[in-house]
């Protein structure tokens, strides 16, 4: 009898705990996850699970939609959140696995709202291949051709393509570009190879935990190094070339997991564990929209750039073989980024708990700017690591409202 009365109380509480999942959703600390509809702590967040669209309606107004063709032919979505009369226009290019979506899964305190309600006409790229990008004019997601890109692409073709629409769309002659990790390295690639263009169509690089050299980059990727490229043999011998569909049965299977209260506790310390220990800086109550957002398709090409870099220790094209190389580059080397060619003022941040793109390696970055580049400094801080970024409870205090003083500090233009 005794062991019935618990069996029946034993998955009551598992009634409780998955049932009221579709209502409060959301709470400040991790312990209320436990029971959330009975924690003081929780509340229902409609943005979990919700589209883009209808995210940046609620908290700031109703958002554009645009499409634009690079030159190789990919064809990308841009995310508007218009402003009229605005201080500036601002492109803000996401990391490696993600699209748009992770300037506004913050809810109310999302990084593209702060810019928008402090004046900014805000757009959000997508690179090629992702959630919102995944069109060419000749090739399909099916082809490998597809998805062999890297670095160098993301920022000549991508960065470029949507710069320049964005000019002619908002008739502003010059605009800010704002890239956190991959995104902001794919503002390195277009401003060092396309410098007269960068001069022309921008006011400001901001670069956030910039993705580059990985020299000095430490944790679970240094163990990783010594069979990568036999993975990547494997890979292109079996004809995988992508990772992170959001549909994957793998991202599925996390986003459910995720939502049990033991896996959701563990989170942060996993994050810590492969990009800077700072376990008590992510908050709790962005848990489930973070993850119900998370995975947008991306080539595996881009790893296997890194870890070439991390190898040499230099910001580099990616190394195709001496032929192909030759035929792309004019060397049998790949091309190492003329970092000392930008013109236009690059407002490094970093953080000194990062370690994924150390803070070394981003002044290894800022040793190699001009002094012209570097008129506004750079912004180093503690205590956040590369995911917190995004999603620690201190980004904006720390980091995107100083960002903000500085955008705020620029000469105006007149278009």
């Amino acid at each position: 009898m005794a062991s019935k009365i618990i069996l029946h109380v034993f998955l009551l509480s598992l009634l409780f705990i998955f049932i009221p999942y579709n209502q409060n959703n959301s709470c400040a600390s991790y312990l209320g996850y436990l029971f959330p509809s009975f924690s003081n702590d929780c509340y229902h967040n409609p943005d979990v699970d919700n589209n883009i669209t209808n995210i940046i309606q609620r908290h700031a107004t109703s958002p554009e939609t645009h499409q634009v063709q690079t030159q190789d032919g990919f064809i990308l979505s841009l995310f508007r959140i218009p402003r009229e009369n605005p201080r500036g226009v601002i492109l803000f290019q996401h990391c490696y696995l993600c699209d748009a979506r992770i300037w506004v899964t913050q809810h109310n305190e999302s990084i593209a709202f702060l810019f928008w309600r402090a004046g900014y006409d805000v757009w959000l790229g997508n690179s090629r291949g992702n959630f919102y990008s995944k069109r060419h004019a000749t090739l399909s997601p099916s082809d490998g051709e597809f998805w062999n890109y890297s670095f160098f692409e993301l920022g000549y073709y991508d960065v470029h393509a949507s710069v320049e629409y964005i000019k002619a769309t908002t008739n502003h002659s010059k605009i800010i570009f704002m890239g956190y990790s991959l995104g902001g390295s794919a503002g390195l690639v277009y401003s060092s190879m396309r410098p007269e263009d960068a001069t022309k169509s921008l006011r400001i690089i901001v670069s956030i935990a910039a993705a580059t050299h990985f020299r000095y980059a430490f944790g679970p990727m240094e163990f990783v190094t010594s069979f990568i490229f036999k993975m990547q043999s494997f890979n292109n011998h079996t004809g995988i070339y992508s990772i992170g569909r959001y549909d994957s049965w793998g991202l599925k299977f996390f986003r459910i997991s995720h939502r049990l209260f033991p896996f959701k506790k563990y989170l942060p310390y996993a994050i810590s564990f492969f990009f800077g220990w700072t376990p008590d800086e992510m908050d709790p109550s962005y848990s489930n929209l973070m993850i119900s957002q998370f995975g947008s398709e991306s080539s595996l090409n881009i790893i296997y750039h890194g870890y070439q870099q991390r190898l040499l220790g230099i910001f580099q094209a990616y190394d195709y073989g001496e032929i192909k190389n030759m035929r792309l580059y004019g060397s049998t080397n790949p091309l190492l980024y003329p970092l000392e060619k930008i013109k236009v003022p690059v407002f490094l941040v970093y953080s000194y708990d990062d370690w994924f793109c150390h803070y070394k390696d981003n002044e290894l970055v800022h040793n190699r700017l001009p002094e012209e580049a570097k008129i506004y400094g750079k912004l180093a801080v503690e205590g956040i690591n590369h995911v917190d970024f995004a999603y620690g409870k201190r980004r904006n205090q720390e980091v995107y409202n100083k960002i903000l003083k500085v955008l705020n500090s620029l000469p105006k233009t007149f278009d």
